[in-house]
């Protein structure tokens, strides 16, 4: 009996959700996804990690747009840096930008692998097309 419950319980969420739509989708991009359109769905969460180490100074930053408004996403959190398990001093890591699908339309996100302080070319440019439907 207590199966049975839980499992009804877990279907009445997941269509609670679904009419609320609501998503529970990440999708989840590396460089190995540069230049590509990807497609979310309305609510799906998009991240996007890069490798780097913030140690040299270096980060990746989002160009382009250069503000979100009256694109498809909304900003969760840009630029967090995670470091690959050891948290040593110099240890190469990711930086993390994730974004909320929230209406129809497309977007291209341009980020630069630069330090902030010099004006040269950044060492490192990354592009995605993001659709969201």
């Amino acid at each position: 009996m207590v199966k049975t419950r839980t499992g009804l319980s877990a279907v009445f969420v997941l269509v609670l959700l679904g009419l609320c739509g609501c998503s529970l989708f990440t999708i989840t991009l590396d460089e190995s996804d540069f230049g590509s359109i990807q497609t979310l769905n309305v609510s799906d969460l998009l991240q996007i990690q890069l490798m780097g180490n913030a140690s040299t100074g270096y980060e990746w930053v989002r160009v382009e747009p250069a503000s979100l408004a009256g694109t498809p996403l909304e900003i969760v959190k840009e630029g967090d840096y995670w470091t690959l398990g050891c948290q040593l001093v110099g240890e190469p890591g990711k930086f993390v930008f994730r974004y909320r699908a929230m209406r129809p339309g497309t977007v291209v996100l341009v980020f630069e692998h630069r330090r902030p302080w010099e004006p040269e070319e950044p060492i490192d440019t990354y592009s995605v097309t993001v659709w969201v439907r």
